[in-house]
């Protein structure tokens, strides 16, 4: 059984099904307003069923955002036309 919490005693190892851990890349970045530099490591699993599930997993939260912020736009779109509406409607009552 594989414990879903991450292996702090072996960091190369997959938390989902227990494989090998494969190095990518290594970026240090500083986030602005932030005091400290941020190190983003990227590993990939070496077992290609439990990879290619993360990636599908990864499509989908990138999808979702992308949606989430055009929702949101049309809606803050809907929200000012109302409003300009209904200032027009005070004016005309005025």
């Amino acid at each position: 059984m594989v414990n879903n919490s991450i292996n702090k005693k072996n960091p190369n190892i997959c938390s989902q099904c227990g494989s090998e851990l494969i190095f990518v890349s290594q970026e240090i970045v500083k986030p602005e307003g932030t005091r400290y530099a941020q190190t983003n490591t990227v590993y990939r699993c070496s077992n290609p069923a439990c990879q290619e599930k993360k990636d599908k997993e990864k499509v989908d939260r990138l999808k979702m955002r992308q949606n989430k912020e055009v929702t949101d736009k049309e809606r803050i779109e809907k929200i000012q036309e109302q409003r300009k509406l209904g200032r027009k409607a005070k004016q005309l009552q005025n």
